[in-house]
């Protein structure tokens, strides 16, 4: 029947997870990036947060990953855009 399909939709989309990279940095650990949503995703080395940052370009992530400091480049770069963001709830410990 289709009653079947249409409850696995909503189940796909809470499963799905981004794929983050690593990188060399001491601030971030690793940095996703889904394109047709827009969405960034950076973890933090530090602390482990994670945040999702709304409406992001491809070329911002570009722009990122291409960064001599990732750090810096979120602090002198991405927040003063002012993008949406979302903090992640922990995952897990």
């Amino acid at each position: 029947m289709s009653f079947a399909s249409k409850e696995r939709e909503p189940r796909k989309a809470l499963d799905s997870r981004m794929q983050r990279i690593p990188v060399e940095s001491s601030s971030i650990a690793s940095i996703g990036y889904a394109p047709q949503e827009r969405v960034l995703e950076l973890e933090f080395r530090q602390s482990g947060e994670v945040y999702k940052y709304f409406d992001v370009p491809a070329g911002e992530y570009t722009a990122f990953l291409a960064a001599d400091s990732k750090g810096t480049y979120v602090n002198q770069q991405l927040k003063p855009r002012g993008y949406r963001y979302q903090r992640l709830p922990s995952s897990s410990k």
